[in-house]
């Protein structure tokens, strides 16, 4: 057997393929054990992959490397529930610059932002800029909100969206800016 063969089948070879949305961890560990002889026990290393965790965490693991340094922040889980705006109404007309009331239905019990979107056709649109921020956390929500100056147009309309990650968000029916 070559020097090169000897120490292949002598290391731990691990290996981390990440694919699109799925993720597989093995470990390659070479018997050693004799003819007629048992396995010592806890000679083994545990490899565990999947959600929740990312591809470079269970590599790390998998290479016998800490889990997470002792000041990391544990995993969250994601926010869940829903966000239904309430006001304004369709087709109402706002003035760039002014200030209104907008409403909605909160099942997440995060703080929200809302952003003044425009809809650019084609099922895109854009966040024009922050109507109002951190707003409050409770089952139904009001804030006043001030619109960015931006062109006139038909077809504006509001995201009530939870602060952070933006994971839960509520839209608002198109509504006219005048200028």
């Amino acid at each position: 057997m070559s020097r090169a063969a000897s120490v292949a089948t002598n290391l731990a070879v691990t290996a981390a393929v990440t694919t699109i949305g799925c993720m597989a961890v093995i470990t390659l560990t070479p018997d050693r054990t004799e003819a007629g002889s048992r396995p010592p026990a806890g000679g083994g290393r545990t490899v565990t992959a999947g959600h929740p965790g990312s591809a470079a965490r269970a590599a790390t693991s998998a290479l016998g490397a800490p889990a997470a340094p002792s000041g990391a922040v544990p995993f969250t889980p994601p926010v869940t529930g829903r966000i239904e705006v309430t006001a304004p109404r369709a087709g109402i007309g706002l003035r760039s610059n002014s200030s209104f009331a907008v409403a909605w239905k909160n099942s997440t019990g995060e703080k929200v932002n809302v952003w003044l979107r425009a809809d650019l056709g084609h099922g895109f649109s854009q966040r024009m800029g922050l109507a109002a921020t951190r707003a409050g956390a409770g089952a139904t929500g009001e804030a006043i909100a001030t619109l960015p100056p931006v062109p006139p147009g038909r077809h504006y309309f509001l995201e009530v969206a939870t602060t952070g990650n933006a994971a839960v968000r509520g839209f608002s029916r198109p509504f006219t800016v005048t200028g």
